[in-house]
């Protein structure tokens, strides 16, 4: 069964340089076809072998095999020699450049992942609800992205976009999606306080 990436987005996602009223066409967007995204996420994966059984259920279990099915899934392309060779030299040698980035398909899929993820928290924990970040500060990466408010903002779709690249470079594996569920938790929960973008809490809802 064919999967449908996204190709109706109003914006693309560079929403630094998006006006307020073009980063609100992005939510009236999301809202209209979330929905009909994590339908198409649910038969790409229903239309793989062994995974013809996962449902889309909004448990949080669920992420278990939607996230060895999204490391089966990943897929990236090489970027073309005369390219990276410009991106190479605006680089310093000292930092790690690979050769190649993510499919189209992969990066609607990863959107798509993260819609569903936010749903699980949501569903979980009905007191939860999808906000668009318009703060002041454009540097913020949440900027103009929907989140979920939690102690600090949740924002799915980017950190999947994240992941996926950690999963086509072989640093992450299937129970990603399952770890970060559990990540996310603590701080709904605040049980954990971060000091460092990229602190891993360690407290008992991680088990």
């Amino acid at each position: 069964m064919k999967y449908n990436i996204i190709n109706n987005l109003p914006i693309d996602y560079e929403f630094s340089a998006k006006s307020k009223k073009e980063l609100k066409l992005y939510e009236y967007w999301f809202i209209e076809n979330k929905e009909y995204r994590i339908q198409e996420l649910s038969k790409a994966v229903n239309s793989t072998g062994k995974f013809e059984n996962w449902c889309a259920d909004f448990s949080p279990s669920s992420l278990d095999n939607l996230g060895i099915w999204l490391e089966e899934n990943i897929k990236v392309i090489k970027i073309p020699d005369n390219e990276y060779k410009d991106i190479r030299l605006k680089v310093p040698h000292y930092i790690k450049l690979n050769d190649w980035d993510l499919s189209i398909e992969s990066r609607s899929l990863l959107v798509d992942v993260g819609i569903y993820i936010g749903e699980v928290f949501i569903h979980t924990y009905p007191m939860l609800r999808w906000e668009q970040n318009l703060s002041k500060r454009r540097g913020d990466n949440n900027f103009g992205h929907m989140v979920i408010k939690m102690q600090i903002d949740f924002n799915p779709i980017w950190l999947m976009y994240i992941l996926g690249l950690k999963l086509a470079d072989h640093e992450e594996d299937g129970s990603c999606l399952s770890k970060l569920f559990k990540v996310w938790r603590c701080y709904y929960f605040k049980k954990y306080t971060p000091k460092n973008v990229g602190d891993v809490p360690n407290c008992e809802l991680m088990k």
